[in-house]
């Protein structure tokens, strides 16, 4: 008897946190079948690995490597049609509060992170730097042609066309742009 007891009382268990963990509102539109499929903003961000000392010249003195400092552009976007297909350009420029450094405080400090990047990008460009665009509920996106994947680190010294597709399989390409401001 103990034995099924157990079992059902996970199943009941079970049950209970679905019918409680629901995340959603009654009410909210169906977008099952919806044909929206607009790209509405374009972020452009730098990353670099550094190595920090945290608590230096203690006991608890502690190297961190592989750090990760994330860099976000400042920028100036218009929307722009071209041949028919919308698109953003974007003119990037950056200046120290661009860095976010994040974690506890070592011995490398923001300015020296500054540093660090802006002699990065002046090699690298508009080479390595990670994209995110927001899109419309229920809607992906992909790359065309030789566009980089968003959310990586992609090449976008030249336009690239992505598409995006609504819930109902319509499409729509967009231009991205890229203008370097520094």
């Amino acid at each position: 008897m103990k034995k099924t007891i157990k079992p059902l009382l996970s199943i009941i268990a079970i049950g209970l946190m679905f019918l409680s963990s629901g995340c959603l509102k009654k009410g909210l539109e169906d977008l099952n079948n919806s044909s929206l499929k607009v790209m509405s903003t374009v972020d452009y961000t730098y990353r670099f690995l550094y190595t920090d000392t945290i608590q230096k010249g203690t006991s608890k003195e502690e190297i961190e490597k592989d750090r990760v400092c994330e860099v976000l552009f400042k920028k100036q976007t218009t929307t722009l049609n071209e041949n028919g297909i919308d698109g953003f350009k974007t003119t990037l420029t950056y200046d120290i509060n661009s860095v976010l450094k994040a974690g506890p405080t070592g011995s490398v400090t923001k300015a020296m992170l500054y540093a660090q990047f802006d002699k990065l990008i002046k090699t690298d460009q508009l080479s390595k730097l990670w994209v995110y665009v927001t899109v419309s509920d229920v809607s992906t996106i992909t790359s065309l042609d030789d566009s980089p994947k968003l959310g990586g680190p992609g090449d976008f010294s030249k336009d690239r066309k992505y598409r995006v597709t609504a819930a109902d399989g319509s499409t729509k390409d967009y231009l991205i742009r890229t203008v370097k401001g520094f």
